[in-house]
């Protein structure tokens, strides 16, 4: 049973499917001067990757496979420089496919990588986590890290097409899987009457494919209205701001990407309970869905300082400072805004409330 949703940006429509995958792959290779597989060593190595590759091998002309190191260690611009000398010798054309198989970081690498190749050829996303399958694998913001940010070098370059297969997800450890349950939580938190499903889903610790249809529909129809993220889109970088702070203090390690948006939505939470935007309740309630998911709220003080002092390099930042993703109380939930400018001893002291132990 599969769902199929269609995603209108930039003047170009793709389809993206919740379900299986391998039915569909060929319909994307075919006719290709040649495909490149780009994905990681611990995904290729599941059953459900060894499956996907051969099928690849079976049905187009694969002509390279580019094997990035895990997580956000692939995605480097030293890394991008290899794989794309990869794929030229490999006798890649801009009639080529570059299919990227992975989580995120493997999605926003692949699909950096086809962004620039050439001046951009086609990329088909098979996203293999919640979080890839709900956020980064959906809306063609593609991108590499620099050591000071996170998807600091990028494009925008939607792919042909999204294959979100439910059954990845049997493959992914603890620790990933409530990862991605963080970026279920923030459609949940966007959309405050979503909230109670997807939160009890994310106590369970699972993301059926109705929960990861219903993230995705709603990502796509932001996307629609702002492909290049100018003014709606930016509500989808909720938790973000702060939360790429706290992934850049870990070295891009300590903390999954995942879990640092979680802290960074509790964050984003307490600011705007610090400006009198939201109150105690709507601060409990977002805190008690992401710790019910196993999700971290707080870090060390050295870690919130950290964090804070490298928001200075976030994209949002503007002449009038950094602007922020925040809530604000609405008849009796909330409702979320964009480009909200902070005062600078609130964004402080939301700082050392994250930063505060217990």
């Amino acid at each position: 049973m599969s769902t199929l949703l269609e995603a209108r940006q930039q003047g170009q429509t793709y389809p993206v499917a919740v379900g299986p995958a391998l039915p569909r792959l060929a319909g994307f290779t075919e006719g290709r001067d040649s495909v490149a597989l780009v994905t990681c060593a611990r995904v290729i190595r599941t059953d459900p990757g060894r499956r996907l590759a051969a099928s690849l091998a079976r049905s187009a002309p694969l002509a390279a496979t580019l094997i990035l190191p895990d997580g956000e260690r692939g995605k480097t611009l030293a890394v991008l420089e290899r794989s794309a000398s990869r794929l030229l010798r490999a006798g890649l054309t801009r009639r080529s496919l570059v299919v990227a198989v992975g989580g995120g970081a493997v999605t926003d690498a692949g699909g950096f990588l086809a962004s620039v190749f050439m001046r951009g050829i086609d990329w088909l996303a098979v996203p293999t986590t919640v979080l890839a399958m709900v956020d980064a694998a959906l809306g063609g913001k593609t991108a590499v890290n620099l050591p000071e940010a996170k998807n600091a070098v990028g494009a925008f370059h939607p792919p042909v097409g999204v294959l979100a297969d439910p059954a990845w997800l049997a493959t992914l450890p603890p620790r990933e899987m409530r990862s991605g349950l963080g970026e279920v939580l923030k459609y949940g938190f966007l959309r405050p009457e979503l909230l109670p499903r997807l939160a009890a889903e994310a106590r369970a610790g699972r993301a059926g494919a109705r929960t990861l249809a219903d993230c995705a529909a709603v990502k796509l129809e932001v996307v629609e209205r702002d492909p290049r993220e100018k003014a709606e889109r930016k509500l989808l970088n909720l938790g973000h701001t702060f939360g790429h702070g706290v992934e850049a203090a870990g070295g891009f390690r300590r903390f999954t990407h995942g879990e640092s948006v979680a802290i960074g939505m509790a964050y984003a939470f307490r600011l705007a309970r610090r400006m009198g935007r939201v109150g105690d309740g709507e601060v409990e309630r977002v805190e008690a869905a992401l710790t019910g998911a196993g999700l971290p709220v707080r870090v060390s003080p050295s870690v919130a300082r950290k964090a804070l002092r490298l928001t200075a390099h976030d994209k949002k930042r503007s002449a009038a400072g950094l602007l922020w993703v925040l809530p604000i109380r609405r008849g009796g939930g909330w409702a979320v805004e964009w480009d909200v400018v902070a005062d600078p001893a609130a964004v402080r002291d939301a700082a050392r409330e994250i930063g505060r132990q217990g």
